[in-house]
């Protein structure tokens, strides 16, 4: 009896870069954070980036007829000079004028009162974490209006000249917020999602997006099966979370992750440092 041989057929090339859609990334994000919202102990604050998210999607129109040089990586530091920056807070800051109250309201109130050249220098606060005391209630919305235009710039960028495997996010050279493993659609490849910008960037499974060794790496979650799990590497003695679409198909990792911030109090408690950088997250510690 003889095998006869078989043709292996290579499977598709993955995706190295995949920009963000604005429209589609923001409405999911309202609704995942709705979604989160009702069985987190973070209720308020996850319903507070909500609406922030419902209001980037109502302000996104204001940017069509923005237009920018695409230079790679984008330079965050520029964009509160850009006026797409400063219409794009007068949008945010117009939206929710109708949706907050209380100390969220006069903290919008504060802000709308400055004049442009002191919202400008804010949002370079905010980017160089040099936040202040005074600053802390007005950051969200510099936060917001930051994001919203650089996912903008970032939607028309392509994969051109970018390197796979990098711990910084091809489009600006942002930090990761979480890895996915994305669906069948993708493969169930691992891709690494700015939480500057929302672009994504494949990365291989298994190794470090720190110190790229992969002898010691392991996945660790609070409960087993979970859907929230972290990417540990015990040569570096960092991690990255780790969602699995499969299990949620409207995850967002910018969501996610601040409503699994539990797995990365016990994690720190661990001597594992956080890599991912999500500005919610860290301005929701700051406020608290």
């Amino acid at each position: 009896m003889s095998l006869s041989p078989q043709t292996i057929v290579p499977g598709p090339e993955p995706r190295n870069f995949i920009p963000p859609e604005p429209a589609a990334l923001f409405a999911a994000r309202q609704a995942r954070l709705t979604e989160l919202a009702a069985t987190s102990p973070m209720a308020d604050w996850l319903g507070f980036v909500g609406l922030i998210a419902g209001a980037q999607l109502h302000t996104l129109p204001r940017l069509d007829g923005f237009t920018h040089e695409r230079r790679a990586p984008l330079d965050i530091a520029l964009l509160p000079q850009l006026p797409a920056w400063q219409g794009a807070l007068e949008g945010l800051l117009e939206t929710l004028a109708s949706a907050v109250e209380g100390q969220a309201l006069a903290a919008l109130r504060k802000l709308a009162a400055l004049s442009a050249d002191d919202r400008s220098a804010l949002a370079g606060r905010v980017i160089n974490g040099e936040l202040g005391d005074g600053d802390m209630d007005q950051a969200p919305l510099a936060t917001a209006a930051l994001e919203l235009v650089a996912t903008a710039i970032a939607s028309r960028s392509s994969a051109d000249g970018f390197s796979s495997l990098s711990a910084a996010c091809p489009a600006c050279g942002g930090a990761a917020v979480a890895s996915v493993l994305e669906t069948h659609k993708l493969n169930g490849l691992r891709y690494l999602y700015c939480g500057s910008c929302n672009s994504g960037w494949h990365h291989v499974r298994a190794q470090c997006s720190h110190c790229n060794q992969s002898g010691r790496v392991a996945y660790q979650a609070l409960e087993e099966g979970r859907l929230w799990q972290a990417e540990t590497c015990d040569d570096c003695h960092s991690y990255l979370k780790l969602f699995n679409r499969s299990k949620a198909l409207g995850l967002d990792p910018v969501a996610d992750d601040l409503a699994s911030v539990a797995l990365d109090l016990a994690l720190g408690e661990a001597g594992y440092q956080r890599l991912g950088a999500n500005p919610y997250l860290l301005l929701a510690a700051q406020t608290a």
